[in-house]
């Protein structure tokens, strides 16, 4: 979340003056046996595969992975669950080519480098049974706040690397996560708990609770589900300052009830409804001086005011199925309501100096010692999608997909910077010194398809394009106590008479085109290798009002080629894939300053290349293996923008050139219903840049490398399971993510050693 308090300070204008600005397909951390083997494909009943195998729709079809022609990885919800998997973040580690920015709130996916350290608008897409979730909109910080689903309500969750804007459209210039929910069962009623209890060193206690019920109304018709999780992580982190111990604790909770109808054999009708709630008091961050060692001590943070994230999510999906004999009819609607509240310290860096020492000199309102401020920001964000597609069917050897989509999204954000007391109360009669209100629109017209032909059961081509009309709209209005002031700090400084109450309003428009061409060879029943180039974008919109800007900034979009193997061998008893990929980023979105006023700027190119690969293998019954290995080198090849944002050859950032994990799991019968199970887990990466080296905004941090250890032991059965865990088994002091624009390096922390028990009642 550091580009969000990147983007509040940036787009609300409230800037600086300008003498301030000097799987791999099978390697999952989970072994082959707890891959799934039956699973619902997109638009019909469940569909039984090989052993190891996982059906998959990445594609908006049901296939095996191994017939995907592109980097993908898998995940049962099932296992995610078994696992204490509750979060995007803890696929990181188990997924090559995909990190976690874990910084404010719920954090940003980065896949394969494509991100600036302060991303504004997604570059990886989220989707809920193929709707699409999010703000397309780069002035409501979709890339900061990404969307998590407990594992209880889900069927799986398809990780996709690299762009996929021909089939999924916006937002998905560097990859895609897919969650897939659990549908209601039709024929029996079934039901799952599931409860833990865990400590952490130096913390307090956390405990969660979950549970699920399926039952239904008319055997093999109409079936319901109900579900909820409560999920409450005690902190580690304690303030000095205002005597308060383990003060970044959070609070997750949720349900979700869902509607399968089947009148016919043909006709399938699907609803869910969501409701989500997380509370991060505190975010888990700690000062690390520039030696890298704390400031305030080990797990302190000494400060008056902590950042604090409040996030409710309501979203709603239906979709419809018809198989038409020639092809399958697919409407997938979806409406989502998501309302953010991001408060903010400001006790040092430039907006704290413009507030407290500059603008009192110009008449503004005096902030009174010790001169706290925070910047606190509400997003209120609503969008409504539909998709109709048509995926045909039958054995001939051409095969084809075609549909159209349309989203309209509108959404109102408000900034304000507030003084306030050394409690954190706000101080009477000044509030807000500055109020800046963003109301936006977002509207989206797209038509996409593909083609593909067999020359023969072994090789094939697939042809795709989509082209997509974007039309936006914003405005900008200022008020508040020091708005005054404000102005008069442009005019002295000889920039104008500074941002007007009321921008009015701004409009862009402009239509994208991605394409996609793969090529695939079977070269056996279990062995494939295909080669593949896609595209994707991130739509560009209207920008601020700044002299030197463009007013229309354009997309940034990738160009990505790949190369992969992907196989099975020894009988199926072991798997391995490797894909290699070079990757172009063409005018990439940043923020940049012109004239003391920010705005946003298509800064410049860089390219990527590396490589995914896993591995999996069962050497014996009962034992499993597998391990996965990433490599990406990237660099910035041009910049066009302003100065201050990059320079050529610098790296991108949070993305390390090595990383990879390694697991293993052991299973042995305990009498006739029992079995005891051992897991390992290991993951690593290798040092990040937080920013480009040469970046002015956010000066650079080095991110060293870790290794963290994961344990496991238990017994399963048929309807009890009970886990005894411990993770970061090492109490390593792993530094996840850094912000550093306010002039100190605030570092997000991994939680320390964490012991527990989880125990899941199955029906």
């Amino acid at each position: 979340m550091r580009n969000l308090r990147n983007f509040t300070v940036a787009t609300s204008v409230i800037v600086l003056c300008q003498s301030l600005a000097a799987s791999p397909v099978f390697a999952q951390a989970q072994p082959a046996p707890t891959q799934a083997t039956e699973t619902r494909p997109e638009s019909s009943e469940a569909v039984s595969s090989d052993a190891g195998d996982i059906i998959v729709t990445a594609n908006k079809r049901a296939e095996s992975i191994l017939n995907v022609a592109g980097a993908i990885n898998a995940f049962r919800g099932d296992d995610l669950l078994k696992n204490g998997n509750t979060s995007l973040a803890d696929l990181a580690g188990q997924t090559p080519g995909l990190q976690f920015n874990a910084g404010y709130g719920t954090g940003s996916p980065v896949i394969r480098g494509i991100n600036t350290g302060a991303d504004f608008g997604q570059s990886v897409g989220i989707t809920v049974d193929g709707a699409p979730v999010g703000p397309s909109s780069s002035f409501q910080t979709g890339g900061a706040s990404s969307l998590d689903l407990d594992p209880i309500d889900l069927e799986r969750v398809e990780i996709l690397k690299g762009p996929q804007g021909t089939v999924y459209g916006a937002n998905t210039l560097a990859g895609l996560i897919s969650y897939s929910l659990r549908e209601p069962d039709l024929q029996k009623p079934n039901a799952i708990a599931r409860m833990g209890l865990s400590g952490t060193e130096g913390g307090g206690t956390s405990h969660s609770e979950r549970a699920a019920l399926s039952i239904p109304i008319i055997e093999d018709q109409l079936a319901v589900r109900l579900s909820g999780f409560h999920d409450r992580r005690a902190g580690f982190i304690d303030n000095g300052l205002t005597n308060v111990a383990d003060q970044n604790r959070w609070r997750n909770y949720g349900v979700q009830g869902s509607v399968l109808f089947k009148p016919v054999d043909r006709l399938r009708l699907f609803i869910a409804g969501i409701y989500q709630r997380q509370n991060q008091y505190v975010q888990d961050q700690v000062v690390y001086a520039a030696n890298r060692t704390p400031r305030d001590g080990d797990l302190v943070n000494n400060d008056y005011l902590v950042p604090n994230t409040n996030r409710k999510t309501r979203f709603a999906v239906g979709k419809i199925d018809y198989d038409l004999d020639f092809a399958n009819l697919t409407s997938v609607t979806s409406y989502q309501h998501l309302n953010v509240n991001y408060a903010f310290p400001q006790e040092t860096g430039a907006l704290n100096t413009i507030f407290v020492n500059i603008l009192p000199l110009l008449g503004g309102v005096t902030i009174p010692a010790p001169g706290l401020l925070s910047n606190d920001t509400l997003n209120d964000f609503r969008k409504f999608t539909q998709e109709v597609r048509l995926t045909s069917t039958g054995s001939g050897p051409v095969s084809w997909l075609v549909g159209g989509y349309y989203t309209h999204e509108r959404s109102e954000q408000r900034q304000s910077v507030n003084a306030r007391t050394t409690s954190g109360a706000l101080v009477p009669g000044i509030n807000p010194a500055l109020l800046v209100t963003i109301p936006t629109t977002l509207t989206e017209y797209s038509g996409f398809g593909n083609v593909t032909y067999a020359f023969s059961d072994a090789f094939d081509i697939t042809g795709g394009l989509r082209i997509g009309r974007i039309e936006q709209a914003n405005r900008t209005l200022l008020s508040g106590s020091n708005f005054a002031a404000y102005k008069m700090l442009f005019v002295v400084s000889g920039l104008g008479s500074g941002p007007p109450a009321d921008t009015g309003p701004q409009k862009g428009a402009k239509t994208v085109a991605t394409y996609l061409a793969t090529a695939r060879y079977h070269f056996s029943r279990d062995g494939m290798i295909f080669a593949r180039f896609a595209t994707g974008f991130r739509p560009g919109g209207p920008n601020f009002p700044v002299p030197g800007f463009d007013p229309v900034y354009n997309p940034d979009q990738t160009y990505n080629y790949e190369l992969g193997l992907k196989t099975k061998f020894w009988g199926g008893r072991g798997s391995f894939d490797v894909t290699g990929y070079y990757l172009e980023w063409k005018n990439f979105l940043a923020f940049a300053s012109a004239g003391g006023l920010n705005g946003f700027a298509n800064a410049g190119d860089a390219r990527v290349y590396g490589f995914e690969a896993g591995a999996t293998l069962r050497p014996v019954d009962g034992l499993s293996l597998s391990g996965t290995l990433a490599f990406s080198d990237s660099k910035i090849t041009r910049i066009t923008s302003p100065a201050g944002i990059a320079k050529v050859g610098d790296t991108l950032p949070n993305n390390p050139r090595w990383s990879g994990s390694l697991s293993t799991e052991y299973r042995a019968p305990v009498e006739s219903r029992w079995q005891a199970v051992v897991r390992g887990s290991a993951r690593f990466a290798g040092a990040r840049n937080s920013s480009p080296q040469s970046s002015v905004a956010f000066p650079n941090y080095v991110l060293p490398g870790y290794a963290l250890f994961d344990a496991h032991a238990g017994l399963e059965s048929a309807h009890v399971d009970i886990d005894l865990f411990v993770r970061n088994l090492t109490d390593k002091r792993a530094q996840l993510a850094a912000y550093t624009q306010l002039g100190v390096n605030q570092i997000t922390v991994q939680q320390p050693r964490t012991i527990g028990v989880a125990v899941t009642f199955k029906y």
